[in-house]
């Protein structure tokens, strides 16, 4: 079966792509979305496309979702990865240039609070286990945290300090639902472009250090899949246990 990597912006797919040897112009997912699927050799990446009324990448939650729905769809992979970029913390050991596989996927940024709707927003999704595959590869695991803001307030800050955010990205959470509800596993695999914790602006740390994080991503990618290669190492994903809280 085949491990899909799930990405947002093209400047991150580009790069994973060559290093997973997928070419070509890819396949529409859907005629009314812009989303497009590369497969080939046990891999298969989608990417959000450019938005048509826009003309910008498709980045944040609600691309990520018909994005992973339709590759799901097509392909029943054995894992799906949503690969990018993302913020770090440097109060919690992040660097740019870390790369982190995620042990945790909330949001942080559907504050609702309502008995019950509460949890709902925060999420706390299903993640498979790939402890031992971090610890092989040289990988660091933590929180992958989601919202639909490049920016980081106050209150967002409190809810990624609560739930020991190491990666801020805007799709992964989003992934992670789609994968819930349809019972596939599930990772995140990000590198950290800029530091939310820093006092330089994100916006001038994501575009200096792009190039760079995408380069890294698309290594880390590579050596996930050869690692993943080894049947005995198929992830584990039991979306009836009870999320961590």
């Amino acid at each position: 079966m085949t491990i899909l990597f799930v990405v947002a912006m093209e400047a991150e797919a580009a790069p994973v792509r060559a290093a997973l040897g997928l070419g070509g112009e890819g396949t529409v997912l859907h005629p009314a979305f812009p989303g497009r699927l590369w497969r080939g050799g046990g891999v298969a990446l989608a990417s959000n496309g450019a938005d048509p009324r826009f003309g910008v990448d498709a980045i944040a939650s609600q691309p990520a979702v018909t994005t992973a729905l339709h590759a799901i769809e097509a392909i029943d992979p054995r894992l799906v990865v949503s690969a990018g970029t993302a913020g770090g913390f440097a109060a919690r050991g992040g660097a740019i240039g870390s790369v982190y596989l995620a042990s945790r996927c909330v949001f942080h940024d559907r504050r609702i609070a309502i008995a019950g709707f509460d949890r709902y927003g925060v999420g706390d999704y299903p993640v498979a286990e790939l402890a031992s595959t971090a610890t092989a590869l040289g990988f660091a695991t933590g929180t992958v945290s989601t919202g639909n803001a490049l920016d980081a307030p106050a209150v967002d800050l409190e809810i990624m300090t609560a739930t020991a955010t190491v990666a801020k990205d805007m799709e992964a959470a989003a992934v992670a639902w789609t994968c819930e509800r349809t019972g596939t596993p599930f990772t995140a695999l990000k590198v950290i472009t800029d530091l939310v914790d820093h006092p330089e602006e994100t916006a001038e740390q994501f575009v200096r250090n792009l190039r760079t994080a995408t380069a890294t991503l698309a290594d880390a990618a590579r050596r996930l899949v050869d690692h993943l290669a080894d049947p005995t190492l198929s992830p584990t994903h039991r979306p009836d246990q009870e999320p961590p809280r």
